[in-house]
């Protein structure tokens, strides 16, 4: 982490039940930092509870009327093991300095009576300690993104050349099967052969339409995998409005919602307009819907919304969520659904390649798109797209990004070792 220390960016929780010194305390440490005072343990729990991610360092007092420190402490660190907590007491009890270990895992033991300079002093430390550790675990998610978003690329490319060097040989190899499909009904009465004077009829006709069907489908699946989108060449100028493009990609797939009875709550918002691809960006939600359709609940319900949202680089985006009520998947499976050929309801005929390519659509406009477990039991889609891809970082940024990766970690190690 780089530049100066925001101190005031999270709230410091300070306990202790003697009323006058907690507000004097306070009132010190104002100009520095955003000050939560409580008398109790009980107090000081019921402000935490309350929005438990402000908070950045708690410094409580050991022996209280009711909770021990050591007890809150505990609470605390079940709720949110990040935030950084401090004992302060005027006993030299060994046995609270163990429990504090032990319980609260403390980040520091403070005996009384303590300088308020001093006690400033080491709440700065543990400010310090605590933005350096979100920042290296912002860091961390970033890098675990950055590390799946290659791996699958990498997939995707390997997929590509795969089909590049094997779709010729294949659909020459599979037009010889086709036309023979095609002209043997002609042939036959060529040959002056009716297929009712044969012994099965029913038989012969079953199988070709079955080796029909099969065809169209692997020459459907070659179409799918050649038509994995590659790079646009240039810049799209399009201003793409992503209400509009929902709602037209819903209207397209209406009939195939309507046919599993799989109801869709979508409504407008306010979101900017992207410059984008406008066809690639429609394939991406008819592909998304598509497979929503295909595997979602029947009778089930889909919710999708927009909202405008900033990457962690401060740079202006559309946030689309897409969720449906089930069927689950488990966290396994989860990480496999962009894989190639991976299917949600493991039904052979399915071929999986919609959300790979959904993938690869996102991608190659700078985006970004996850899945997780909904909130309704089912899937929900995360998608992530820049307003201006070409304001997005390229090789410059990737080595800004390692830089900060690196500072994030010296500065973690130094404050480890209390330096």
């Amino acid at each position: 982490m780089t530049g100066q220390y925001d101190y005031q960016k999270y709230r410091v929780l300070f306990v202790d039940d003697e009323v006058q010194t907690t507000d004097l305390v306070c009132e010190y440490l104002m100009d520095t930092f955003e000050v939560v005072p409580a008398y109790n343990a009980e107090e000081a729990w019921t402000k935490f509870e309350e929005d438990p991610d402000s908070f950045a360092v708690v410094v409580t007092d050991q022996r209280m009327p009711g909770d021990q420190g050591t007890d809150l402490l505990e609470k605390i660190r079940s709720l949110r093991p990040r935030t950084i907590r401090i004992l302060c007491t005027a006993y030299a009890d060994i046995d609270a300095a163990i429990d504090s270990v032990n319980k609260g895992a403390i980040y520091k033991y403070i005996t009384k009576p303590v300088e308020t300079p001093e006690l400033e002093m080491n709440i700065m430390r543990a400010m310090e300690f605590y933005l350096i550790q979100r920042e290296r675990d912002l860091l961390m998610r970033e890098k675990l993104s950055a590390l799946q978003r290659l791996m699958m690329t990498d997939r995707l490319i390997s997929l590509g050349v795969f089909a590049a060097g094997l779709n010729h040989h294949m659909r020459n190899g599979l037009t010889a099967v086709k036309t023979f499909l095609d002209l043997a009904p002609l042939k036959l009465q060529s040959e002056n052969v009716s297929l009712e004077s044969l012994r099965n009829p029913n038989y012969w006709n079953d199988f070709y339409a079955t080796a029909q069907e099969s065809m169209q489908k692997v020459l459907d699946l070659l179409k799918e995998v050649q038509e994995i989108p590659e790079p646009p060449p240039v810049p799209d100028d399009d201003q793409v409005d992503l209400n509009v493009v929902i709602r037209d990609a819903l209207e397209r797939v209406k009939g195939e919602l309507a046919n599993r009875s799989i109801s869709v709550d979508f409504s407008a918002a306010e979101v900017p307009a992207i410059a984008a691809s406008r066809g690639m960006i429609a394939r991406l939600f008819d592909l998304l819907l598509r497979d929503e359709s295909a595997n979602a609940n029947e009778g089930g319900a889909l919710r999708i919304f927009l909202e405008p949202q900033a990457s962690v680089d401060d740079k202006a985006g559309v946030h689309v969520v897409l969720e449906d009520d089930g069927p689950g998947l488990t966290t396994e499976n989860l990480q496999c659904l962009f894989d190639p050929f991976f299917t949600r309801r493991g039904q052979p005929d399915q071929y999986g390649i919609n959300l790979l390519a959904a993938f690869f659509l996102v991608h190659h406009h700078s985006g970004t798109i996850s899945a997780e477990k909904s909130e309704q039991g089912g899937v929900r889609f995360d998608i992530w797209l820049p307003v201006d891809p070409s304001s997005m970082p390229s090789l410059q940024g990737e080595e800004a990004f390692l830089q900060r990766v690196m500072e994030a970690e010296r500065a973690w190690e130094k404050k480890l070792i209390g330096e």
